[in-house]
């Protein structure tokens, strides 16, 4: 590649073998060791999804953007590896002069955002631009359109309820910007999609006093009223991940069916070609703004 401009695409992590979850664990809490029933039950998780993809995600979503932009594209993980500080190492190999960071989740948190900017900046030796917000984008929306098209199909004509998701938070984390842009993207998304019932809520996990409502909270209020048929997005997840695999595709499904919900999960757009025209818009609207 002949431009000056080089990309990391930053991504959360994920272990790939048996082997690799403590250590990606302790990495999570700071090097602080996990307790051995939180490692033995992401052990069950992730086998029971055959390990999660992310990386492998990641890379093409790198492959397909260097294609678009004609830069140089790195990828690099916040709790594993290839790391943040190795992509920008072998960015720098190739005589990068100034350094794009996107992370691939496209709406901006508190505790996930800074962490990411903050390992960016101490690699980049201030020549970087770090973006981590690019949910206000046509092509995003495009791209789940897209997705929803497909899965809406399933209902065969019958009215459902819809539920977009995203990763919670702990209640002491009041991230008011990080909520007002989920409901935002989710309210206008909803409006593009033609869908009437909609909701936000959160993937919380076995967290408790995390934002609210809960997807398991939500499913059963929603059985509750009587609804069985509701198609669930996971807006805040771009790409599949333990979070869509597992939390998802075998956690709230079987919870659903206990209630005799018909649940369907939109999936995620991935490398779809929207999704890499957004990142890639994203990166040439900063790049605009600084006259580079």
């Amino acid at each position: 590649m002949g431009s000056k401009i080089g990309v990391i695409l930053m991504a959360y992590g994920t272990p790939e073998r048996k082997e690799d979850i403590k250590p990606y664990l302790n990495d999570i809490m700071h090097g602080r060791e996990a307790p051995n029933d939180i490692i033995d039950s992401f052990i069950e998780k992730y086998e029971s999804i055959g390990f999660s993809p992310l990386r492998q995600v990641t890379e093409k979503q790198a492959e397909l953007l260097e294609n678009t932009l004609k830069m140089n594209v790195a990828v690099g993980m916040k709790h594993w590896k290839p790391s943040i500080a190795e992509g920008i190492a072998k960015l720098k190999t190739f005589n990068s002069e100034k350094i794009i960071g996107l992370v691939a989740h496209p709406f901006s948190s508190i505790a996930g955002s800074e962490e990411y900017k903050k390992i960016f900046n101490e690699n980049v030796n201030g020549n970087g631009l770090f973006i981590n917000n690019w949910h206000a984008n046509e092509e995003l929306y495009s791209a789940w359109r897209e997705k929803i098209g497909d899965k809406v199909k399933e209902f065969k004509g019958r009215k459902y309820y819809t539920i977009f998701s995203s990763h919670g938070l702990p209640l002491s984390v009041d991230d008011v910007e990080y909520k007002r842009q989920l409901c935002v993207f989710s309210e206008k998304l909803a409006h593009k999609s033609g869908i009437n019932e909609f909701c936000l809520a959160y993937q919380n996990g076995e967290h408790k006093a995390w934002y609210t409502p809960e997807v398991k909270d939500k499913l059963a209020e929603l059985s509750n009223k009587g609804i069985k048929d509701i198609l669930l997005i996971p807006v805040g997840y771009i790409s599949e991940s333990l979070e869509t695999l597992y939390d998802i595709d075998i956690d709230y499904m079987e919870y659903a069916k206990r209630l005799g919900i018909n649940l369907k999960r939109v999936a995620c757009p991935s490398t779809s070609e929207s999704t890499i025209n957004a990142m890639a818009k994203a990166i040439r609207q900063k790049l605009n703004e600084k006259n580079l």
